[in-house]
């Protein structure tokens, strides 16, 4: 395990996507949510990732600075062709002009898609609906993916884990902030584990031949996740494809293709922001008040526990899997950085 502090790490990977091709503003945008995402104790969809990024900027499947192509626009939507850009530089765009159209006419939502072969992956859901959150507004982000779950009764990969990131705005509380793939666990989730030789529960995942399984390495050989909450998770997962795979033309059936909703809500179309957070404040003090089952020290709200990560990890460090430094250095090398000159 390697303990590295969060602005050592920021600085380290920022280099690497600017030496791999990406101007410093984007290679910040991409970076600052990696990091942000590993300090909240996500480290599935967090630096961990960034050899690949690296990897499909040399292979050209990421372009930086591709310029996006307004598809399609009024004054509180706006559908737009990532054209092979980086998903995070274009996810950040696309929530703050979402927030925008929200501040002037009360909702606002922008959805992106790249119809062309690339990787326009945006990191985890919930940094964009956050974004709106710590602006005063309520932030929600969609999206569709090719297919890792199986339908409810059915036996192989046929839609998208479809993940929902849900934030909140409070006043004397941090945002609550709900981020869940539609699946029993993440792709990235089951990555983790299988790098580290852990076993599964028999209800995330089933092998090839559709059978249940505690290996994790099964679902990369033709295995399919399970929809958390059986049919609950599966219906959800189909109306997120339909509202956002299908007003971006990035559904499963479309295999490659990512499709992505960001929307805002502004508080003041309905009443003062500030009652609002008072209201939220009020609903997260009454549930963390209730009666607690025997054994369990505290009731949390979605996002709190990440957020208590998030300062513990602020100030002792990142930590990271032996595998995963070991991936990050080596990337760096390759690059022709000094890492022990950043890191130690």
């Amino acid at each position: 395990m390697k303990l590295i502090q969060a602005e050592k790490l920021k600085k380290l990977c920022v280099q690497m996507f600017m030496i791999a091709g990406t101007p410093q503003e984007e290679a910040e945008i991409v970076v600052d949510n990696l990091v942000r995402t590993s300090l909240r104790g996500v480290d599935s969809h967090g630096v961990r990732a960034i050899p690949r990024y690296i990897n499909n900027l040399k292979e050209g499947k990421i372009v930086p600075e591709a310029p996006i192509v307004v598809m399609k626009e009024t004054l509180t939507t706006a559908m737009w062709d990532n054209n092979r850009g980086f998903g995070f530089v274009t996810g950040k765009k696309a929530m703050e002009a979402a927030m925008q159209k929200a501040d002037k006419h009360g909702i606002g939502a922008v959805g992106t898609y790249n119809p062309k072969e690339g990787d326009d992956h945006i990191g985890a859901l919930y940094y964009y609906a956050e974004m709106a959150a710590l602006k005063g507004m309520i932030g929600i982000v969609t999206c569709s993916c090719h297919p890792g779950m199986a339908a409810w009764g059915g036996a192989s990969k046929v839609i998208g884990v479809n993940p929902i990131a849900i934030a909140v705005p409070a006043d004397k509380h941090p945002p609550i902030v709900w981020d869940i793939a539609t699946s029993q666990a993440a792709v990235g989730h089951l990555s983790v584990m299988a790098m580290r030789g852990e076993p599964i529960p028999e209800d995330w995942i089933l092998d090839k031949e559709g059978q249940p399984t505690t290996n994790p390495k099964d679902f990369f050989d033709g295995g399919a996740l399970l929809p958390f909450g059986t049919y609950k998770g599966y219906g959800l997962a189909i109306i997120i494809d339909a509202i956002t795979g299908g007003l971006g033309a990035g559904c499963s059936f479309d295999n490659k293709r990512y499709g992505h909703l960001f929307m805002a809500i502004n508080p003041s179309g309905f009443t003062t922001l500030q009652e609002y957070k008072a209201r939220v404040d009020r609903l997260i003090d009454y549930v963390k008040a209730s009666t607690k089952r025997p054994g369990v020290k505290e009731i949390y709200v979605p996002g709190e526990i990440e957020y208590r990560t998030m300062e513990k990890r602020s100030k002792e460090g990142i930590p990271l899997d032996d595998p995963d430094w070991e991936a990050i250095s080596k990337t760096a090398t390759e690059l022709g950085i000094d890492v022990a000159k950043i890191v130690e």
